[in-house]
């Protein structure tokens, strides 16, 4: 009998490797793009122009405001808002993506004052943080909600709310019980680059969520190979810092301008600096070589992609990689990590 059994398990083994020889299986990665919360409603076009470079998966937006430092929050009800910014886009686009096999990761965000960084915001008082909090649990338990209702894989309960995420641990430990009991998947948060390892509430989420913009070189336009090994030791604290969690890194941003210099400072948004389309496309193919494959990563989104597929362009030296050498580089690499 035991012969039996064994000659069974080498007659499925040889069908297995014989029938896809060829076959090589990778894990599970987000290869996503950060859609952009368009002004207007979009169309089944701009969602097939995001499996046009194979990617599996976008990034929704959805947008509050406030001034900063202060205690409040607005969010609904918005007529000026753009409409991929707020609840009906968002809902239109979740259920657009899912036509096209895509999976959805709602990411809200913050606004303050015309575009203050959302990680230095501190209220003066307890009760302006209070007030904060409660807007901000409503504005968050909107999408949470939305997460529910469409089954969506993981839900992003904020971003590079660097000194709310580090002052304020015990309302974050209750906003993610909150959550936890309407919507029962994987949670993650976008920390800031140089602030994740002072977040103080990994341990009740399912990835480390890391806008990765993480400074690799001073060159005006480093080599792939170069930027590799400039990944090798962020590679091996983030290693790390996964191991010591217990849970998976997750890029929610990451991308690189078409400009000179572009692997200085990746954070900045600025205008300077002369377009250099193909130092974008050596920063992006580096993450790819050096850190997609990895076993603790589980991929992330590039930042980012427009709905209009008309933006990008040989003379732009923003972040987007459309119509860019740089989108054929995503295009080749996501194929690859499917």
């Amino acid at each position: 009998m035991k012969k039996l059994f064994l000659l069974f398990g080498i007659c499925i083994l040889f069908h297995a490797c014989s029938s896809q020889p060829n076959a090589v299986e990778h894990p599970f990665k987000f290869n996503g793009l950060s859609f952009v919360g368009n002004p207007k409603p979009v169309g089944e076009e701009a969602f097939s122009k995001v499996t046009a470079v194979n990617a599996n998966a976008i990034t929704l937006m959805p947008f509050a405001y406030g001034n900063s430092n202060g205690g409040s929050l607005t969010f609904e009800n918005l007529d000026w808002q753009w409409w991929g910014e707020g609840p009906d886009g968002v809902e239109s686009c979740i259920q657009q993506a899912k036509k096209n096999n895509l999976k959805v990761i709602i990411k809200p965000q913050i606004w303050f004052n015309s575009g203050t960084f959302t990680g230095h915001h501190r209220c003066e008082t307890v009760a302006d943080w209070e007030s904060f909090e409660d807007d901000y649990t409503q504005f968050i338990m909107i999408y949470a909600e939305l997460s529910a209702k469409y089954d969506l894989p993981a839900f992003c309960i904020g971003t590079e709310l660097c000194t709310f995420a580090e002052t304020r641990p015990d309302y974050w430990m209750s906003l993610i019980q909150k959550i936890r009991s309407v919507y029962k998947g994987k949670l993650t948060y976008a920390a800031n680059w140089d602030s994740y390892t002072r977040v103080p509430f990994w341990g009740e989420l399912d990835y480390v969520g890391i806008d990765a913009y993480f400074p690799l070189s001073d060159a005006k336009s480093p080599a792939t190979d170069e930027l590799i090994k400039a990944w090798a030791p962020i590679c091996s604290q983030l290693e790390t810092f996964s191991t010591r969690n217990g849970i998976q890194v997750l890029f929610m941003e990451w991308g690189y301008r078409s400009t000179d210099y572009c692997a200085q400072a990746p954070w900045e948004t600025g205008k300077g600096n002369a377009v250099n389309l193909n130092s974008q496309a050596q920063a992006i193919a580096a993450v790819f070589e050096g850190v997609w494959h990895k076993p603790w990563f589980a991929g992330g989104f590039i930042w980012k992609w427009f709905p209009n597929g008309s933006r990008g362009g040989s003379d732009d030296n923003r972040f987007t990689p459309q119509n860019k050498p740089a989108e054929k580089v995503i295009s080749k690499y996501f194929e690859q990590f499917k």
